[in-house]
């Protein structure tokens, strides 16, 4: 915007106006030459911090930091944490081993879990614990299987399982940060609306979006779904936290019933005709990037309305032809010759009460 404003720039105007009447000389080297030159790089540095006020005053993605002050500073929006996962996992091994909380266990890519209560393996040798991830996000969502070593092999401790990871969620972007400030300035909540519903579930670490509906159950009664930051069903524990939340903060008379919606998963299969550029694992890997997006729009449009009573809050559509065109347009994809959503070539509906989910993703040649 100011990019013009160089030193050189400001020093050569400055010399210009000058009046040669006054007999004060302009060449270089001279005293207005050497005092010119020293004021010219202060208003230069001047005009080149001028465009940090412009994210200051009108915050967008690019703003960084500001974001959170506006937020906090305006609407007392601060950014989400995000939520660390949890999963079981099955431990065998010599009755009597004492395994002590806190016993490091990681995946293959060195992702780190701890025991979280300290367990015994009993007279079977078998026992149920449960692990938590060492940080936040969702990364550490990791499937069945896929915790496989140890920081230090414990003496007595056979062999290890775990179970599916989840409630890992990753702290609040700055694209959702500012939209929930955008959001607060365009649709303000008034303390017992349903955009004020919103704003309570949206405050709580790990969730990604809340939908609203005013009279869920008739007079007097609110409906909270919540999905996490992947737009996956939020997890009891994140349901539970901002039950607490809004029960502390609503309205007298007035019940609110937080809760997730149920997974609906969309299994593709697809067989593709591919260029030399190109394998199947790439087109897979790409298409599954474009169709969790596509998901994730459509849940957010979703969610980002409140509905007056369930009759609203109707059913809505995963689209067959969609999800084709997004193979279709994958770098060195020519063709698809074959193309199922869930076993058929039908559009899939999604209930009110639902989200759509990845679910097995096969691409063939």
């Amino acid at each position: 915007m100011f990019e013009d404003r160089t030193q050189e720039q400001i020093k050569a105007e400055m010399l210009a106006d000058i009046d040669q009447e006054t007999g004060l000389s302009s060449m270089a080297g001279s005293y207005a030459d050497a005092t010119v030159g020293a004021a010219a790089r202060q208003i230069s540095e001047f005009y080149q911090a001028l465009p940090a006020v412009v994210s200051m005053l009108f915050v967008d993605e690019t703003s960084g930091g500001y974001i959170d002050l506006v937020g906090e500073t305006y609407f007392d929006i601060t950014r989400r944490p995000g939520t660390r996962a949890r999963c079981d996992i099955t431990l065998t091994g010599t009755a009597g081993t004492v395994i002590p909380a806190g016993t490091l266990f990681l995946t293959a890519t060195g992702l780190q879990f701890a025991l979280v209560d300290e367990v015994t393996l009993p007279a079977g040798g078998t026992v149920v614990g449960t692990l938590e991830a060492v940080q936040d996000g969702a990364t550490y969502n990791v499937g069945p299987g896929a915790i496989v070593n140890m920081y230090v092999n414990l003496p007595g401790l056979a062999s290890y399982t775990n179970e599916q990871a989840d409630g890992g969620t990753d702290p609040e972007s700055d694209a959702a940060l500012l939209q929930r400030i955008q959001e607060r300035r365009q649709k303000p909540s008034n303390g017992a609306n349903g955009w004020q519903y919103r704003a309570w579930a949206l405050s709580v670490p790990g969730v990604g979006d809340a939908k609203v509906v005013e009279l869920a159950e008739g007079p007097g009664t609110v409906g909270v779904t919540l999905v996490d930051s992947t737009m996956d069903p939020a997890s009891p524990e994140i349901v539970s936290a901002c039950q607490t939340l809004i029960d502390a903060q609503r309205p007298v008379g007035a019940t609110a019933m937080v809760s997730a919606p149920t997974a609906v998963e969309i299994d593709v299969t697809a067989v593709v005709v591919i260029s030399s550029s190109t394998t199947p694992e790439t087109v897979k890997a790409e298409l599954e990037k474009r169709l969790g997006a596509y998901l994730a729009d459509m849940i957010r449009s979703k969610y980002d309305v409140i509905y007056y009573g369930p009759g609203e809050d109707k059913a809505y559509t995963v689209i067959y032809n969609r999800i084709l065109a997004l193979l279709l347009t994958v770098d060195g994809v020519i063709n698809a010759t074959s193309l199922t959503v869930n076993g058929g070539t039908a559009d899939t509906t999604v209930q009110p009460d639902q989200v759509p989910v990845i679910g097995s993703l096969e691409v063939t040649t």
